[in-house]
């Protein structure tokens, strides 16, 4: 009876320590489970967002171009300067950079024939240093008109190639100095006007014919650029 009694006592004592510890077992679970309000924590599958096509993005360049200095393949770069939000979620943050390259260059030539100039974006580097690949094209350009360029629906940049009343009549009036010079070699006359009437009329070709305007985009240039495809990334903020 006395051992009977032993036992009891021995185990009730014991029994505040074991519940103890049982009942703190799930709190330590839930606290992995979950954060302090009882939110789930989110997997990695669902810290992933998608970008989807068509999606645009302000962007700085950070490299300059020009169709008398840059080649075909040769490298570009640019930051996001404004973030790219997907259901009120920073999607892509500024900051981020984009590595691309240049796919068409054309220089400016005579008869107002303009420069041609063309690149996309391949890759975009997250501040958290994650990289994807993505095929983005310019969309818009900032102050297009004072570069003196032009920006189609596909992402292409032209000069401008416009034909000014001041053209016009340094043409008009080559065509009168060349027709001044026949006459006076037609009807003998000395030889003196010749030099000036040609003179004159170079003067004009460059007036009328002269050549186009190049592309060029200084670093710092500001313009907007458009996605081709989805891009999806890992959402670590």
């Amino acid at each position: 009876m006395r051992k009977t009694f032993g036992s009891l006592v021995v185990v009730l004592m014991l029994s505040p320590f074991v519940w103890g510890q049982e009942g703190s077992l799930p709190r330590v679970l839930m606290h992995r489970a979950s954060t302090p309000d009882g939110t789930p924590i989110a997997s990695a599958d669902s810290a992933r967002v998608t970008v989807p096509a068509e999606t645009e993005a302000d962007i700085q360049l950070l490299s300059g171009v020009h169709t008398r200095v840059n080649h075909v393949n040769d490298r570009i770069e640019a930051r996001l300067i404004k973030p790219v939000m997907i259901a009120g979620q920073v999607a892509l943050p500024p900051g981020s950079v984009l590595d691309g390259r240049i796919t068409r260059v054309r220089s400016s030539g005579r008869f107002h024939r303009a420069g041609e100039l063309a690149f996309r974006f391949e890759q975009i580097t997250l501040p958290d240093g994650e990289s994807e690949p993505v095929r983005a094209v310019l969309a818009e350009l900032d102050h297009a008109r004072s570069l003196d360029v032009t920006l189609d629906s596909e992402g292409y940049l032209k000069g401008t190639r416009g034909l000014s009343w001041k053209g016009i009549t340094g043409g008009l009036f080559a065509f009168g100095a060349f027709g001044t010079a026949k006459l006076a070699l037609a009807g003998g006359a000395a030889a003196w006007p010749i030099l000036p009437a040609v003179g004159t009329g170079l003067l004009g070709y460059e007036f009328l014919w002269p050549r186009g305007n190049d592309v060029s985009l200084p670093p710092d240039t500001q313009c907007r650029i458009r996605l081709n495809y989805p891009v999806t990334v890992r959402v670590a903020w």
